[in-house]
């Protein structure tokens, strides 16, 4: 797949601080030979994954997942990267996300280190939009490699530069317990569900006037047949058109908040 190189300059004496603002410039570029780096950054040439996952050399099972949010495919290899595109595609505060999103090479103890960026994604907090760039791993037992440790403390200086939060998330802090498993099965399953444009002009009316309602209600304005309401709302949820309590099992009477179209300009993209 075709990249683009980026260099991230190190503005000042060859340490990273957290508080330390750094600036993405073209690799080859005359502001890029007039920097520092503090690390060389590998994108897609088409905006998307940088890699696909192909071949049979993996020791988890992989596969690619369509975003309706976002119109990507997402490439995902074990079970935490899956369940972390089910996570971004059901929650209404995550506004745009891809997986596979860089790889960044940068100098940790004198050595050359490299990092894919499994999860790449930009939310929304209480109004604050954060970018965060995720590593997965199956389980905590990663916390015993003390080297491991201290590349990603490096790893983290330099995101934080970029106005990146680092995070390590595991699996069962993704999939978390029964209700969102039952959650996550349910509503992802509907994703690819087509909403027709009367059932959406209800809908919008509704984000207009009664935007907070019971799930219940919400299916039953999109179509009188429950099953297919219902089938339609879990597909404006993936949309993330509807704001719901993921941890807590979708029913008819749960509480839903109807949300606009989101506005926002992207922080993911280089």
């Amino acid at each position: 797949m075709a990249t683009r190189t980026s260099a991230v300059e190190l503005a000042a004496h060859g340490l990273v601080h957290p508080k330390q603002r750094l600036r993405v410039v073209e690799a080859g570029g005359d502001a890029a030979a007039l920097s520092r780096p503090a690390a060389i950054i590998h994108v897609a040439s088409d905006g998307g994954p940088l890699r696909t996952i192909v071949g049979d050399n993996h020791r988890h099972f992989v596969g690619e997942e369509p975003s309706q949010k976002t119109g990507f495919s997402n490439p995902y290899e074990g079970a935490t990267e899956y369940a972390l595109i089910q996570e971004s595609e059901l929650r209404a505060d995550v506004l745009k996300y891809r997986t596979q999103a860089y790889r960044i090479s940068y100098i940790h103890m004198g050595h050359r280190e490299q990092w894919i960026c499994d999860h790449l994604r930009h939310i929304r907090v209480n109004g604050v939009d954060v970018v965060e760039a995720i590593e997965c791993k199956p389980n905590m037992s990663y916390l015993g490699d003390v080297a491991e440790r201290s590349r990603f403390n490096t790893l983290a200086r330099i995101l934080a530069g970029l106005g990146q939060k680092f995070r390590v998330v595991y699996e069962d802090g993704v999939k978390g317990g029964g209700e969102r498993q039952l959650n996550f099965g349910q509503i992802y399953t509907h994703r690819t569900v087509h909403v027709p444009h009367d059932a959406m002009d209800r809908f919008e009316r509704l984000v207009l006037d009664t935007p907070d309602l019971a799930f219940g209600a919400l299916a039953e304005a999109l179509h009188p047949s429950r099953v297919k309401g219902e089938s339609m709302a879990h597909a404006l949820i993936c949309l993330g058109r509807v704001s719901i309590d993921l941890d807590h099992y979708l029913f008819g009477g749960s509480p839903v908040r109807l949300l606009p179209e989101p506005e926002f300009t992207s922080l993911i993209d280089f």
